[in-house]
């Protein structure tokens, strides 16, 4: 963008920097204007990790800049082979997380960050460089920095602007970008700051533009197993090809990076020394957690596709797993030793150090390839899942049948309701209450959901409460605090009069679990659930596709935001999140068809309504007899619907005295009406007009 000298101001006395601008874009009037406009833009800027513009001037017919003299070396000059220690790995990413925080609140946009526009001064500041390219994105009018960090940028049509191995997807095919593109260059420098590559190569232009578009780059803990995983999940959210799944903003990644710098290094490490053996006792391991490892998925034959799939399996499975907050996943460089060699899949979890392992398989038949799968205890040697997913696999559909297969295959086994926090729930129940570590009661508490009751709720309540008081910023800990507080309202379980009303205990909770790890999908999933009972429709949904983006994988927040999503009003939306959250983890609790059996019942299909009512068999949640209660009386079937009745009001008595308090809570009053209706056809008797109920009323779907 033009030449760059050290000058002396001899008016105050001081050396700066002047950045003399191409004769070319000098003599083209709309392009010199721009210039302008942005650089006043960017002088505006007032941060100490931004280099500052001290004017723009024009001296004949030279334009130039007075900057800021840095001194110091390039940040490209300084990441050694092997990358940088774990600590100076933070500490410059959240001082480029910052630079850029300050920038995109002014509606700035670098758009050509890379190591060699960062320098770091003798005394170890950090400053960004070169805003050349940088675009302001924020109208003249605006004055609302949330409303300019939204708008898109744009270029010339089909003109790329910047430098490609640093560049994001929607740069690199010219289409229109916003403040998030530098967020995916910042992972590719955390990247290559971690590992001393970048994550994108290729022999020519072409394929690193295929490389950006398409591949998706290792785990930094699979290069380095003394990187923590958090940093590794950091920069994978960072370098989601689509931006809305992409996190957001880079104020998020500092806060990500600053609660990584405030753990321990010991609890950063990955406890896997290179030798394969324990790092630590076997106690110190179940507090760090249950572990699991990915070994290599198995193919025999000589297509070479096949096993490029195999190989990109275990590592998506890896990639998926590191999506949810609570697995411990060991990295797959410290698994690929098994790639060439029969198993024993105990001695290679003992070996890892892994109390779970995932192995498969691949065989090909003709056009059809049979991907088999399972999960193993290797403490106990117990198979405790299987499956099998037949595809037909051609070139053309090799990613499309991968990203299907890892995606039923990990929420499968990794969703709140899938075969590990099952595993894991069940092996910390043994556990006196009193004993359990933070994570611990974490894992406890995903037994509350397959069990849904009042002593459930109690146990798990007290838990986390526990939980939260050693470890305040547990976000997982606080996200499953919220729910249980929410349930407390929701479902009546364990009331506390002497306390704060439970939906303000909860919204405290669910904004505690946000500030503390604003990626995790869980926290907006938990912050969606409590706006949704306190009638805030709109937050509710942001914040519910911000909970099912964050994590597509997880059939757990699918389901769940799905049915309030419906209960909401938008029924289309709500009950395909809930089918889609079937379809990936078959295995699936029974209120997953809650929505379909409702959506069903609201539109007086009442047999459809009982054949997905059948399904959610869960004997001891009252919400499944009233389900079928409401329905059965609309058949006229009363001696079911009198049972189904019984059973609703036996598993919760106070039901009676007020069923229209219970129902607003969930639906909007058209439907809280039909139930009632049906509720009455199956033998219900209510006791005076409830009518003006004193209980919290959920807003209705077109607030």
């Amino acid at each position: 963008m033009g030449e760059v000298y050290r000058a002396a101001d001899t008016k105050l006395g001081r050396e700066v920097a002047l950045k003399v601008l191409p004769a070319a874009m000098a003599g083209d009037a709309q392009r010199l204007m721009r210039f302008q406009r942005e650089a006043r833009a960017v002088a505006a800027l007032n941060h100490p990790h931004i280099v500052t513009i001290f004017s723009v001037e024009q001296a004949d017919e030279v334009h130039f800049l007075t900057m800021e003299l840095v001194e110091g070396h390039s940040l490209d000059r300084l990441i050694p082979e092997g990358g940088l220690p774990v600590e100076r790995i933070v500490e410059i990413g959240g001082a480029l997380a910052e630079a850029l925080t300050a920038a995109h609140e002014k509606g700035i946009v670098h758009r050509d960050l890379k190591p060699a526009n960062v320098m770091v001064t003798k005394e170890g500041r950090l400053k960004v460089l070169d805003f050349g390219l940088a675009k302001e994105t924020r109208p003249k009018d605006a004055d609302d920095a949330k409303d300019s960090r939204t708008r898109s940028v744009h270029t010339e049509e089909g003109v790329v602007m910047g430098t490609p191995a640093y560049m994001s997807p929607e740069q690199i095919s010219g289409r229109a970008l916003d403040h998030r593109t530098d967020i995916f260059s910042l992972g590719v420098m955390l990247h290559e700051m971690a590992t001393g590559q970048r994550p994108f190569t290729g022999t020519s232009s072409a394929e690193l533009i295929s490389a950006i578009l398409r591949d998706t780059p290792p785990l930094v803990t699979e290069a380095r197993t003394d990187l923590p995983g958090n940093l590794a999940r950091v920069i994978r959210r960072c370098l989601e090809k689509d931006p809305q799944l992409r996190v957001q903003t880079a104020s998020e990644v500092g806060t990500d990076l600053r609660e990584l710098a405030r753990e321990p290094l010991t609890t950063l490490l990955e406890p896997v020394r290179s030798s394969g053996a324990r790092s630590a006792s076997g106690t110190a391991r179940a507090d760090e957690g249950f572990w699991v490892a990915v070994l290599p998925f198995k193919y025999g034959g000589g297509n070479t596709e096949l096993s490029a799939l195999a190989e990109g399996l275990s590592e998506d499975i890896v990639t998926g797993l590191s999506r949810f907050s609570y697995p411990r996943v060991i990295a797959r460089s410290s698994s690929s030793r098994y790639a060439n060699e029969l198993v024993d899949v105990r001695s290679a979890g003992k070996a890892l150090g892994a109390r779970y392992v995932i192995e498969g398989s691949l065989r090909q038949a003709g056009a059809k390839v049979r991907i088999a799968v399972q999960l193993v205890d290797a403490n106990s040697g117990a198979h405790l899942w299987a499956e099998t997913y037949d595809r037909v696999c051609t070139a053309e559909t090799i990613f499309e049948l991968q990203d299907d297969v890892v995606s039923r295959m990990v929420s499968t086994v990794a969703d709140s309701h899938g075969v590990l926090p099952h595993s894991m729930s069940e092996a910390v129940r043994m556990k006196g209450s009193g004993e359990l570590s933070p994570y611990e009661a974490l894992l406890h508490s995903f037994g509350y959901f397959e069990r849904v009751s009042a002593e459930e709720h109690l146990v798990t309540r007290e838990n986390l409460e526990r939980a939260v008081q050693q470890a305040p910023n547990h976000a997982a800990c606080l996200a499953m605090l919220t729910i249980v507080y929410a349930e407390e309202y929701i479902h009546g379980f364990n009331p506390r009069p002497d306390r704060p009303d439970p939906l303000d205990r909860a919204l405290v909770t669910a904004r505690r679990a946000t500030e503390a790890a604003p990626s995790d999908h869980l926290a907006f999933h938990a912050l969606a659930t409590v706006l949704y009972y306190r009638g805030e429709r709109q937050a509710f949904r942001n914040a519910a596709e911000r909970a099912v983006a964050l994590n597509p994988m997880d059939g757990y927040t699918a389901a769940y935001q799905g049915f309030l999503t419906a209960y909401g009003g938008d029924w289309e939306r709500g009950c395909a999140l809930a089918e889609r959250a079937r379809k990936l983890n078959p295995h699936h609790p029974g209120w997953y068809w809650f929505p379909s059996v409702f959506n069903a019942y609201r539109q007086r299909e009442y047999r459809e309504a009982l054949d997905a009512a059948l399904k959610i068999n869960m004997p001891r949640f009252w919400r499944a007899h009233l389900a079928l209660a409401a329905v059965y009386g609309q058949l006229g079937e009363h001696a079911a619907a009198g049972a189904s009745l019984r059973q609703l009001l036996t598993l919760k008595p106070e039901f009676a005295a007020a069923p229209r308090a219970e129902l607003r809570k969930t639906w909007d009053p058209e439907l809280v009406e039909h139930l009632m209706d049906g509720l009455r056809k199956a033998g219900l008797e209510v006791a005076g007009d409830e009518r003006g109920s004193a209980a919290k009323p959920v807003a209705g779907p077109g607030s």
